[in-house]
């Protein structure tokens, strides 16, 4: 795989501002370093050194994807942060050759397909990025203090700052920017804000899913073998709803999530936790969680629905503003998603601003709007399956979901089509990849015996009395 070359440094501008240190955030402001001669990074909370996880990232202690496509943006911004990711302790898994993957009601292959996914903690993750970010001498850090408003030019066209306040003793101070771009989550007042302005009130699409997942941190045994890092228990949708996904995450520990859709709530005692894993359609990951010692509470995240704001489609929208991250769109986590798109978000970004910062506002805004059909499309396809979830489905969602169905099934036994899967599931391929002629005469050629994996061995692995 080639190593991605660093962006090209292209000024515009004077100074940039980004308000929130979410990893979409902590992105942006890295891209926009390559651009301005200042760029200033805000934070409400405040950044305790080392991987410490934030009030400010509810879903923080979770398992977190970062996509293969993730992965190349940040080394593109960050030249040598792979390197400082693994020498910080984390795992790099092969998709398919270190990860136990149950899905579509089969065990998937084990054979080694070079795309990796990362596993540490969000917190290591995103300490390893801040500390590249503070590393520049061009980004100053501003924690512990909240965006309240926005400065803007007298006919109000124009963002020309921000307000902030200091949540500990309420000191306010105004900030000016050339460019300020909001990363400030799912909960950004963006819209409210820009409806004081004057502005149309932006179009919201929310497709209810209603997702809780519950996690826990666990001592990896030390007499435990096992020939994966990594084990999925997908369900089959939408017959089944319930996930489970153990990763090897720094330290030796393991990070263990389960959820499920429309409100499937994870038990929340030690006993009730490990017991909700046993009833899963494949026993393997409580056999492995069975012996093993507890080191964090059971911590719940819920999300009630997908959220895009349309911002793409308002008829006025100012200069000097932008989004990124879950503040334009977020995603059902279970898809492992969100990280990826912020930084596809800030990589547009920096490539709008290489034609200069007139218009970019504009510009970029309709450049993400198509940029999150597709990752959108992905996500929200797999919700609408249930009957249940409410939203407009496409009028042939049928025959996609059959057809989506035989590349599940074909996966199974067929690493040239497991292979293509992996690739548009890292966005390192467009989803029309399984729609190729060679990949459409597959799947409708195989024949059903093909795909009987009854005798296929299950993923091996050792218990504690078996490496005895």
């Amino acid at each position: 795989m080639s190593t991605p070359n660093a962006i090209p440094s292209h000024p515009v501008g004077k100074h940039a501002l980004v308000f929130g240190g979410s990893m979409a955030g902590l992105i942006a402001a890295g891209v926009l370093a390559r651009h301005f001669e200042r760029v200033t990074l805000v934070e409400r909370d405040r950044f305790e050194p080392g991987a410490q996880a934030r009030k400010g990232v509810p879903q923080g202690v979770h398992v977190h994807g970062l996509l293969t496509r993730g992965m190349d943006i940040l080394r593109e911004i960050f030249p040598g942060f792979r390197e400082d990711l693994k020498a910080a302790g984390s795992n790099f898994m092969d998709m398919t050759g270190d990860h136990a993957w149950y899905m579509g009601g089969h065990w998937r292959p084990r054979t080694p397909c070079g795309i990796y996914f990362y596993g540490q903690s969000r917190p290591l993750l995103e300490s390893v990025v801040r500390k590249r970010l503070q590393a520049l001498p061009n980004v100053a850090v501003l924690d512990g203090r909240e965006v309240t408003g926005y400065l803007t030019s007298a006919d109000k066209a124009r963002v020309t700052g921000v307000q902030l306040r200091a949540p500990h003793d309420g000191q306010e101070e105004t900030l000016e920017a050339e460019l300020v771009v909001d990363a400030s989550g799912r909960g950004s007042r963006m819209p409210q804000w820009l409806e004081a302005l004057g502005y149309p009130r932006v179009e919201e699409t929310r497709i209810q899913v209603d997702v809780v997942y519950a996690s826990r941190v666990f001592r990896r045994p030390a007499d435990f073998v096992a020939s994966w890092k990594m084990m999925t228990i997908a369900p089959q949708l939408p017959v089944e709803r319930r996930l489970a996904v153990v990763q090897n995450i720094e330290d030796d520990r393991w990070l263990v999530s389960i959820g499920g859709w429309l409100g499937a709530q994870p038990p929340m005692d030690d006993a009730g936790y490990v017991e909700y894993l046993r009833n899963l359609s494949q026993p393997h990951i409580y056999e492995a969680l069975k012996h093993a010692e507890p080191l964090s509470p059971i911590n719940v995240f819920r999300i009630p629905h997908n959220q895009r704001r349309h911002y793409e489609r308002m008829p006025r929208f100012p200069e000097g503003l932008a989004m990124v991250g879950d503040a334009f769109c977020s995603f059902n986590p279970i898809y492992g998603q969100g990280m990826t798109t912020g930084a596809l978000q800030a990589q547009t970004l920096g490539e709008c601003l290489r034609q200069g910062l007139g218009g970019v506002s504009q510009h970029y805004r309709q450049r993400v709007g198509k940029l999150l059909e597709l990752p959108w499309s992905m996500s929200t396809s797999g919700d609408l399956r249930f009957p249940e979830v409410e939203g407009k489905r496409p009028l042939a969602s049928g025959l996609t979901d059959w057809y989506g169905d035989q590349v599940q099934r074909i996966a199974n036994y067929d690493e040239e089509v497991l292979g293509t899967f992996v690739r548009v599931m890292h966005m390192l391929e467009s989803p029309t990849a399984l729609f190729s002629p060679r990949m459409m005469l597959k799947l409708l050629t195989a024949r059903p015996a093909a795909a009987d994996l009854s005798r296929q061995p299950e993923p091996t692995f050792a218990t504690r009395a078996q490496a005895a």
